[in-house]
């Protein structure tokens, strides 16, 4: 039986987040798994924009730690960090994207610079900086997994164009202003913005439509293009960097960042071959469908137990 407990540190953030769903699958799964764990926020979330489950440790600013206690938290709430530098407890990063990482200005500090014991990636892009960078040679990665539950296509799309602007709004703008220009025979074709909605209502959106546009920008991975692809959608845009893990010339039209005309033309290039169908369509279907497949809540959920596991029975105090 483990008795030590784990805790997710969260804020209670206003604004959806995919990496913070993916906390908290994680730990919706070690409880359903009998580990004794919590996310810990500072207040309950106006909108719980993830339907969660998972235990919440509302501290209100002030967490109580029990001895053998494991404190996980994300590389963008770096004051956590620093607060439990000096606590009788065990300090995992959970890094699930090297671009928000906390550096400190010490350069030479070395992996030190973020006062944790050790880190946790969600991406080979993650592990590759660690590795690259701070030498380090065993980071381990739990996988990111698409739920086919909640990510699925319907029998009737439509034929719109979706995309989430959050990160890269003008992008969007400028985008779908050269795209309606340059394919004048596609100008009349919706395009739907994807914000400030829960997880279902995006997945339900997606669902619904034939073509998703990714706006990845400084990413670890980039959840949405491959939850699009389960949906359905036909995927053009920005890999982002970290999207090159999954993105492949015969599952989506894909771009360098900033190359806006790449992006106009793989939407159109993606019209077009819904146009036309055929084998063509069957085969680009088929190699986003083997792509999701590779992304498996049970390779996730095995992942994370095979972790936790390991890490709950190694003492630390």
């Amino acid at each position: 039986m483990i008795d030590r407990r784990i805790i997710f540190i969260l804020e209670p953030f206003t604004s959806p987040y995919g990496g913070v769903g993916v906390i908290y699958r994680h730990a919706e799964i070690l409880a359903d798994s009998g580990i004794p764990v919590f996310v810990a926020l500072s207040q309950k979330p106006v909108v719980d924009f993830y339907n969660t489950r998972a235990p919440l440790m509302i501290h209100g600013g002030e967490i109580k730690f029990e001895l053998g206690d494991v404190v996980v938290i994300p590389e963008g709430i770096p004051k956590w960090m620093r607060t439990l530098e000096s606590a009788p407890i065990k300090r995992i990063m959970f890094c699930q994207n090297q671009y928000y990482l906390p550096f400190t200005d010490n350069p030479k500090a070395g992996f030190a610079e973020f006062a944790v014991n050790g880190v946790i990636a969600s991406s080979e892009a993650v592990r590759a900086f660690f590795k690259e960078v701070y030498n380090l040679a065993d980071v381990p990665v739990i996988p990111y997994a698409i739920d086919p539950t909640m990510y699925f296509a319907k029998p009737a799309k439509r034929r719109q164009i979706v995309f989430m602007p959050r990160k890269l709004k003008y992008d969007a703008a400028f985008i779908r202003a050269a795209f309606s220009r340059k394919y004048v025979r596609y100008a009349d074709v919706p395009w739907v913005a994807i914000d400030m909605k829960t997880q279902h209502e995006a997945a339900e959106i997606m669902a619904e439509s034939d073509i998703f546009l990714s706006l990845s920008h400084q990413e670890s991975f980039g959840l949405p293009p491959l939850e699009a692809m389960a949906c359905g959608c036909l995927v053009a845009g920005f890999h982002g960097d970290g999207g090159r893990e999954y993105m492949t010339s015969e599952n989506g039209w894909w771009a360098e960042t900033g190359d806006w005309q790449a992006c106009v033309d793989g939407l159109a290039g993606a019209l077009d071959l819904l146009q036309t169908g055929g084998s063509a369509l069957v085969e680009r279907r088929k190699a986003m469908a083997s792509t999701v497949d590779q992304y498996s809540p049970a390779r996730m959920k095995e992942a994370l137990l095979t972790f936790w596991r390991n890490e709950l029975a190694t003492p630390f105090i």
